[in-house]
C-alpha cells in the first residue's frame, strides 16, 4: 500500500479541494479539511464528476478511465460520463522520445529503425505512439511511455490514498467498495498498464488464440524490441470501427466477426479484452477486424467460465432462475439474500431483451442493469465479472449502431446452443464424472484419518463449540453501558461528598491559606464533570465510538506528519 502524504504535497491537496468545490463538491473539500465555498451547479452529479477529474489532470483522468469499466464500483450514470473522458496530453518533444527509446533499447535509433516519425500518431496520458519502419522494411507502431510518468503517478497515488483515508467513514460511496479499496483497484490497474512487457504478452496470447478465427487479426509484437517502457508492434492499416456506417454489409460483417471473437475469448480461451471500445477496434483494408491496445485484459478460470455459460444460456433461453443462482454463486455477500425477489428482478430485466431489436433496446435496457441489481442485493462479484459486464455493455453499444434492426437474442442464440451442447456433450459429461469420482475417492480415503483426529481432539478437550446471537451482543453492550454509568455515578457521588466535607471545614490554615477547602472545591469540580459525562453517556452512548475517534485522530496526525523512512 502506498505511503502517506507528506507536508510538501499539501499544496496539491489544496488544489484538489478547490477543484472539487468549484464543481459543487464543497462537502468533500470540508471533509479533507479545507473550508471553501462550493459553486452552485445545475448539471447532473455524474457530469460534474467527469469535469472535475478532467480539470485535475493526468492521474485523475486515468482514474476515471480505469473506473469507467467497473460497474461493481460506480453506478451506470457515472460510468457513462467517465467513458467520455479523453486524454488531452501535450505531445512529448521528439528529443525526449529519442532519448528514452535509445536508453531502453541500449543502442542508437538508427541501428533499429530505418525511419522513425517525429510527429506522433496519437498522444495520451500514459504514452504516445509513433510510426516507424524497421531495418527489414516492416512498418511498425512504437508505443513510448511518457518520461517521468511513473514518478508523477506514484506521487498522486500517495495523495489519493490519504484523501481516501480522510473521507472513509464520513462519505457514503456507491457500490460495495470503500474509498481506500477503490484507490487500491486503481493502483493495481495502473501498475499493470505501466508495464508494456505485460501488454506484449497479452497481445501475443490474443494473437495465438485468434489464429483459427477467419477475419479477425491481432498485430504482431516484435518482442526483441519491447521493454517495460517501449512496445513495438506491426502497424495496421484501416479505419476505426466507429467510422464504419451502421446497417451496411460492412457493419454487419464486422459485428458478426466481433461476436465470434467475443465468444471464443470468454468461453473457449477464458482470456478477454477488457476495453473493446470502438477506438480499440479497426476494420482493415482487407475487411478483417483488428483488436488494439491490450493494457486491460481479464482471465476467467474454468469455474468462472461455467458460471458465464449459465448466465449466457439463461439469458438467451429466458431462464431467470438459472441466471439468478449463477450470479449469486459467483458473488460474495455477508448478508442473507432474498433469492425469490432477486430472481424476480432478473426476470423483469430479461423481459426487456426478448423480442426487441437493438434499436429498441437503446432506450429500454442495458447489461449493466444486472450488475446494478446485484449491488442492490449486496452481492459483490469478482473483478473479472464486473469487467466482462462493462465490456459487454460496450459491445451492446457497438451492436446497436452496426445492427440497429437486429434482435440480439436471436443473433446470439446459435452460440448459446453450442455452449449448452458442449456442456452436456459426452466428452464434458465423462470429464465431470471422472472429476467427481476422483474427489469422492480422495474424501473417502481421508475420512478415517479425519475421524480419528476428531475423536482425539474430543478426548483431549480441544474441540469447542461457539454460538453467536445478535440479541446477546446487544444485551452485552447494554450491560457494558449500564456498568459504565453506575461506575460514573458512584465515583461522582463519592467525590461530591468528599468535596462537600472538605469545603465545610473552611478555616484558616498555616500561612492563612484554607488548603483543604480549596482541595475540596477542586474535587467538586471533578465530580460535576463526571456527572456531566454520565448525562452525555446516557444520551449519546449509541453514537459515541471512541475507537473511530482514535482512528480519525491518527489519520489527521499522519496527514500532517507523514511516514518517515527508517
Amino acid at each position: 500500500m502506498a505511503a502517506h502524504i507528506s507536508v510538501r504535497d499539501l499544496p496539491r491537496v489544496r488544489d484538489v479541494a478547490l477543484t472539487l468545490a468549484g464543481h459543487g463538491f464543497g462537502e468533500l473539500a470540508r471533509i479533507i479539511g479545507i473550508e471553501t465555498a462550493s459553486s452552485a451547479s445545475e448539471q447532473p452529479v455524474a457530469r460534474r464528476v467527469r469535469l472535475a477529474l478532467a480539470d485535475l489532470g493526468t492521474t485523475y483522468i486515468k482514474l476515471g478511465q480505469v473506473l469507467s469499466v467497473r460497474p461493481d464500483i460506480l453506478p451506470q450514470a457515472v460510468l457513462t460520463e467517465l467513458a467520455e473522458l479523453q486524454d488531452n496530453a501535450p505531445q512529448v518533444p521528439f528529443d525526449q522520445v529519442r532519448t528514452l527509446v535509445e536508453e531502453e533499447l541500449g543502442r542508437p535509433l538508427t541501428e533499429v529503425f530505418a525511419s522513425f516519425d517525429e510527429a506522433p500518431l496519437a498522444s495520451a496520458s500514459i504514452a504516445q505512439v509513433h510510426g516507424a519502419v524497421l531495418l527489414d522494411g516492416t512498418e511498425v507502431a512504437v508505443k513510448v511511455q511518457r518520461p517521468g510518468i511513473h514518478t508523477v503517478l506514484q506521487s498522486d497515488l500517495h495523495i489519493l490514498y490519504t484523501l481516501a483515508r480522510l473521507v472513509e467513514g464520513q462519505l457514503q460511496v456507491p457500490g460495495l467498495y470503500t474509498p481506500v479499496e477503490i484507490v487500491q483497484e486503481f493502483e493495481l490497474a495502473i501498475q499493470t498498464e505501466l508495464d508494456f512487457l505485460q501488454e506484449a504478452r497479452a497481445a501475443e496470447r490474443f494473437r495465438t488464440n485468434h489464429l483459427a478465427i477467419a477475419g479477425v487479426t491481432i498485430p504482431e509484437i516484435h518482442r526483441e524490441w519491447c521493454t517495460r517502457r517501449v512496445l513495438v508492434m506491426t502497424l495496421m492499416r484501416g479505419k476505426k470501427l466507429n467510422a464504419v456506417v451502421g446497417g451496411t454489409d460492412e457493419g454487419r460483417q464486422a459485428m458478426r466477426k466481433f461476436i465470434e471473437s467475443w465468444y471464443h475469448q470468454l468461453f473457449e480461451h477464458g482470456f478477454f479484452h477488457g476495453d473493446p471500445h470502438p477506438g480499440n477496434l479497426m476494420v482493415l483494408d482487407d475487411g478483417a477486424l483488428c483488436f488494439l491496445d491490450f493494457g486491460l485484459t481479464g482471465t476467467l478460470t474454468a469455474q468462472m467460465q461455467d458460471v458465464m455459460t449459465d448466465i449466457f444460456a439463461g439469458l438467451v433461453f429466458r431462464d431467470a432462475e438459472t441466471v439468478a443462482m449463477a450470479v449469486y454463486r459467483a458473488g460474495a455477500t455477508a448478508e442473507r439474500v432474498d433469492l425469490k425477489a432477486f430472481r424476480n428482478e432478473i426476470e423483469r430485466l430479461m423481459a426487456k431483451y426478448h423480442g426487441a431489436s437493438l434499436n429498441d433496446l437503446s432506450a429500454r435496457g442495458s447489461l449493466l442493469e444486472f450488475i446494478e441489481v446485484a449491488k442492490r442485493y449486496h452481492i459483490q462479484l469478482p473483478r473479472e465479472f464486473a469487467i466482462v459486464a462493462r465490456a459487454g455493455s460496450i459491445v451492446d453499444g457497438i451492436a446497436k449502431r452496426l445492427l440497429p434492426d437486429t434482435d440480439i437474442v436471436e443473433e446470439v442464440r446459435p452460440w448459446a446452443q453450442r455452449l449448452v451442447q458442449r456442456r452436456f456433450g459426452p466428452e464434458r459429461l465423462s470429464a465431470d464424472t471422472l472429476r467427481v469420482l476422483q474427489h469422492a475417492q480422495t474424501a473417502f480415503r481421508d475420512l478415517p484419518t479425519q475421524a480419528n483426529q476428531l475423536l482425539l481432539d474430543l478426548e483431549r478437550g480441544r474441540v469447542s463449540i461457539t454460538a453467536k446471537d445478535p440479541d446477546a451482543e446487544l444485551l452485552r453492550q447494554e450491560i457494558h453501558h449500564a456498568a459504565t454509568r453506575i461506575s460514573l455515578a458512584l465515583c461522582a457521588l463519592a467525590l461530591a461528598v468528599s468535596g462537600t466535607i472538605l469545603v465545610a471545614t473552611w478555616a484558616p490554615e498555616p500561612f492563612g491559606v484554607p488548603v483543604w477547602p480549596f482541595f475540596g472545591f477542586g474535587i467538586g469540580v471533578i465530580a460535576l464533570g463526571m456527572f456531566f459525562g454520565l448525562v452525555m453517556h446516557w444520551l449519546f452512548a449509541a453514537r459515541i465510538h471512541p475507537r473511530e475517534w482514535y482512528r480519525r485522530a491518527v489519520a489527521v496526525i499522519r496527514f500532517f506528519v507523514g511516514e518517515r523512512a527508517p
